[in-house]
């Protein structure tokens, strides 16, 4: 809004319908008050006794008041928007001078100091940039973190299968173990029968033995030899000699199948023996291999846990770093938004403003043309007190 445009207005007429033009409110008011007494109602009464009455027979005094209580009430209008006039022009006087102050300010360097601000800015955006590099960074660890946890999952995967594997391995020793100490316990077991059944072939063959010689000796044979030459005893003896080395051929023949047998079941029990021992061994070494991948699983946990709780501590701590921060831009975005909102009601205010101006120098204006024609001859119609203008 212009201080031309709210320092011009139309006041009352002076005399002869003329139109004063003055430079402020305080003049249209003293030429209203001055005029109001000597001019208008006189005018008034000169043109209302000329104008034609309708009621023919109404006296002159009636149109007298009539129109003494129609001018004070358009006086009593006209006073009621003066002030109004005045109230707004000086409110709109305060907007119009806090408006210069602004604009002043912001037409010289000096009116406002945007160092500070300035410097406020460019250390904000230091610190963001630093954070935003550190946040890099730690992003960066975060995703070395999390690669090396990932290798260390593969690696606790692989060697949990590992393990299941040497535990699978394990239990199929153990049943190879179960069965040879099943099959050296039958083996054990056979071998007694076998001792036990050649301890009584043994027996039986050295009773067989003892019955023949008893038989023998017991036996009387008549030989009758035509022979003059016959000799009893060396016969005898070459039975003996015969039966005897029957006796010791058959004695070799048990005892070579019987040195056999025991040869075969003792290289089967040896063989079984040298597996038992290197079974043994062998689940001692998957043993250890387990005991050592137990605890290498165990430092892989402890690790993985450590870097995850590493992980946290660090985004908490530059969550805390980055709080006050976000606090400070959250703040500078709402102080922004409410200047914004503070200069939108400014400007609508002025608009306001602006516009009842218009509509009071238009009703002024209409004002003035209603007082400078009642100096006509003819009658205009005046509003009432209660009709708008």
């Amino acid at each position: 809004m212009s201080r031309s445009s709210s320092r011009s207005l139309f006041g009352v007429p002076g005399s002869r319908g003329a139109r004063a033009s003055v430079s402020s409110l305080e003049g249209l008011r003293k030429v209203l008050r001055n005029e109001q007494d000597r001019e208008i109602i006189p005018q008034t009464r000169a043109s209302l006794q000329r104008a034609d009455v309708p009621d023919s027979s109404a006296p002159p005094a009636a149109d007298d008041a009539e129109n003494k209580q129609t001018l004070r009430g358009l006086n009593d209008r006209l006073v009621g928007y003066l002030e109004r006039v005045k109230r707004l022009r000086e409110e709109n006087q305060d907007l119009q001078n806090q408006i210069d102050e602004i604009e002043a300010k912001r037409k010289d360097p000096r009116g406002r100091d945007w160092k500070q601000t300035l410097d406020f800015l460019e250390e904000l955006n230091k610190k963001i940039k630093e954070i935003t590099l550190e946040n890099a960074k730690i992003l960066l660890q975060i995703n070395n973190s999390v690669l090396a946890n990932e290798d260390f999952k593969k690696k606790l995967e692989e060697e949990s299968k590992a393990s299941k594997e040497l535990d699978r391995d394990l239990e199929d020793l153990k049943k190879i173990l179960d069965s040879n100490k099943l099959t050296q316990e039958h083996l054990q077991q056979e071998m007694e029968l076998l001792k036990t059944e050649l301890a009584q072939q043994t027996k039986e063959h050295q009773a067989e033995v003892d019955s023949l010689c008893e038989k023998i000796k017991e036996s009387k044979v008549t030989v009758e030899i035509e022979s003059q030459n016959s000799n009893l005893a060396d016969v005898v003896r070459n039975i003996r000699g015969h039966y005897e080395k029957v006796a010791e051929k058959n004695m070799k023949e048990m005892d070579n199948w019987y040195c056999t047998k025991f040869e075969n079941i003792q290289v089967e029990e040896a063989q079984n023996q040298e597996a038992l021992e290197s079974g043994k061994s062998e689940l001692k070494d998957l043993l250890k291999q387990k005991k050592i991948l137990e605890i290498q699983i165990k430092t892989l946990i402890t690790t993985i846990k450590s870097l995850e709780d590493t992980i946290w501590k660090t985004k908490d701590e530059y969550n805390l770093r980055l709080q006050p921060i976000c606090d400070i831009i959250r703040d500078l975005k709402n102080q922004l938004a409410e200047v914004t909102l503070q200069v939108e009601q400014q400007s609508v205010q002025n608009r306001d403003l602006l516009g009842i101006k218009m509509k009071l120098e238009q009703e002024i204006q209409k004002y003035d043309d209603l007082m400078c024609g009642i100096t006509d001859p003819q009658r205009p119609e005046v509003p009432g007190p209660d009709q708008p203008l």
